[in-house]
């Protein structure tokens, strides 16, 4: 489900601020993302250099703009948690994140387009095959799965998943879940179908005829906001089982459980508050 994988990719971000160590590991994010694409391509020393020093502004913007953003976010969050919870208001915070991320993603664009102008025509070949290969390993992964394990594997995530917010979960808690996983439509195929169809689109596109990048952004709009009919259905399904779930499952939260809730909500404001002064304290430093 496309906003649940962006959701993901945002939390992923506040949750590499989520402890001193992890705030640590954020400031370095110039030198890890480097690392990360070099999965997937082997970059020379002089590309590794040029793709930090395209980083470094984009970084400069997110700590300066985007997590405060972050912070209306967690405020949003705590207002709404003070009463009960609806699907619709769980809806309403996923929006606010895949916004967040649409930004980044927007502005990650250029500095993807700028690498790959970079890289040589055998790299490139070589980004393309291991993304096929990636590809590969998704669908031997997920597709073999009978239904009971599909809905066991669905458990399991919403039970971690919950568990790491709310300590040890209830019956009744842990029965909402198990349901839930029951009714879900299954997802993998259609998934693994659009993703090995983009792939296809965007091997094409990254032949770098005259005039790709922009080609590149249209596709990506259009793929994103064109699924297929079968995508569209079970996301909606989905999308409207998880977000009531959710909502459901808090709401049988126990004292205990929203203490650690709302240690955790500390715990994300108290870093991201100090990455934002970290930030401002580096820019009145070079000012």
């Amino acid at each position: 489900m496309m906003k649940y994988v962006r959701i993901t990719a945002l939390v992923l971000v506040v949750g590499l601020i989520g402890g001193c160590s992890n705030s640590f590991v954020y400031n370095q994010l110039d030198w890890l993302i480097p690392w990360y694409v070099d999965d997937y391509v082997d970059l020379t020393r002089d590309q590794k250099k040029s793709l930090k020093a395209q980083l470094r502004p984009l970084l400069d913007w997110h700590r300066r703009e985007e997590l405060a953003s972050y912070l209306q976010i967690l405020d949003k969050v705590e207002a709404d948690l003070a009463g009960p919870l609806t699907g619709e208001q769980i809806e309403g915070w996923a929006n606010e994140m895949v916004a967040a991320w649409e930004r980044i993603e927007e502005r990650m664009l250029p500095v993807a387009f700028q690498l790959g102008d970079e890289l040589s025509d055998e790299q490139m070949q070589e980004f393309i095959g291991n993304l096929w290969e990636r590809q590969a390993e998704l669908e031997e992964e997920y597709l073999p799965r009978t239904e009971e394990e599909y809905v066991a594997e669905s458990f399991e995530s919403f039970e971690e998943n919950f568990r790491d917010l709310l300590g040890r979960l209830s019956l009744e808690q842990l029965e909402l879940l198990q349901s839930a996983s029951k009714n879900l439509q299954r997802f993998d195929a259609v998934w693994l179908e659009d993703r090995r169809a983009w792939l296809g689109r965007l091997e094409q596109l990254l032949q770098r005829e005259p005039g790709w990048q922009q080609a590149v952004r249209d596709a990506l709009a259009e793929h994103e906001s064109n699924p297929s009919p079968a995508y569209r259905e079970a996301y909606a399904h989905n999308q409207q089982i998880i977000n009531s779930t959710i909502a459901e499952v808090l709401n049988l939260r126990s004292e205990k459980q929203s203490r650690r809730l709302q240690r955790e909500i500390d715990d994300i404001r108290r870093d991201l508050q100090k990455l934002i002064d970290q930030g401002a304290d580096s820019s009145s430093e070079s000012s």
